[in-house]
């Protein structure tokens, strides 16, 4: 997990290893303390950078929409 603050959110990127070694992105949205929105799985990426960076555009995309 890894987390920043965009636009007064912290979203939080997550990159799950899977047992074939890929990584699973998704990503969460909180606003004051509570979680505002969560994906679901975004897909599978085969190195943990490019699930992190998934996740941390699905979630900049959703503020950038609903924030």
């Amino acid at each position: 997990m890894s987390i920043v603050i965009y636009n007064d959110y912290v979203v939080q990127r997550h990159a799950r290893p899977m047992v074939d070694g890929m990584f699973e992105a998704t990503g969460t949205v909180e606003k004051d303390g509570e979680v505002v929105e969560s994906s679901d799985p975004l897909g599978y990426y085969p190195a943990f950078e490019s699930a992190i960076a998934a996740g941390i555009d699905w979630a900049k995309s959703w503020v950038n929409v609903h924030g």
